[in-house]
């Protein structure tokens, strides 16, 4: 076997690799929770709803949406609750389930 042979198929195992890894990522569903965070503030731009969450203990607030108007206007700014939310590729966070918590 030649030298531009050899080169030509590791060339191609090596692209063939790349592009499964890159749409395995890309198509990987990430799930998280939050047990208990304050919603510190809810937002509406172009038709899409957010509600920012601090989880205790943490500093970084999440920024994550809400796919109905009617479960967001449900939310309160300032109560506790636990969330459950996912996303995959470059989509933005998005709550599957949020359960309203009692303060401590």
């Amino acid at each position: 076997m030649g030298k531009k042979k050899l080169f030509n198929i590791v060339l191609v195992s090596s692209l063939v690799l790349i592009c499964v890894l890159a749409i395995g990522r890309y198509s990987y569903i990430y799930e998280e929770s939050i047990e208990r965070g304050e919603v510190i503030k809810k937002e509406s731009v172009d038709n899409k709803f957010y509600v920012f969450v601090q989880p205790e203990g943490k500093e970084e607030e999440k920024k994550l949406l809400m796919k109905d108007k009617t479960a967001w206007n449900l939310v309160h700014e300032g109560a506790i609750y636990g969330v459950e939310y996912s996303w995959y590729g470059f989509k933005e966070p998005t709550i599957e389930k949020m359960d309203p918590k009692e303060r401590e």
